[in-house]
């Protein structure tokens, strides 16, 4: 099942694989986007959010220590899901 939704002004989508939720957000400015995994579709669309959030961070300013900060705290959150399910592969 797919399922598009809207947060800050931006799409994404959110899907369900057997046992994984799937999420997957274009950036609008750039040729790019992110796309991951989760465990439930709560945590997918939560995580799909807070990209979209990082995406409108990194559009208003330089990455500044504030900016790190929060780009290592959520790669953190990434490898610790990882870690936690050593056998899923984790989203790349």
């Amino acid at each position: 099942m797919s399922n598009l939704q809207r947060y800050q002004g931006i799409d994404f989508e959110i899907w369900d694989g057997e046992q994984t939720w799937f999420w997957f957000v274009i950036d609008p400015l750039c040729d790019g986007g992110a796309i991951g995994a989760a465990s439930s579709e709560t945590e997918a669309m939560r995580n799909a959010c807070l990209s979209i959030d990082e995406m409108m961070f990194a559009q208003r300013a330089p990455l500044s220590a504030a900016g790190w900060e929060i780009s290592l705290a959520c790669l953190e959150r990434y490898l610790t899901q990882c870690r936690a399910h050593p056998r899923e592969s984790c989203a790349r």
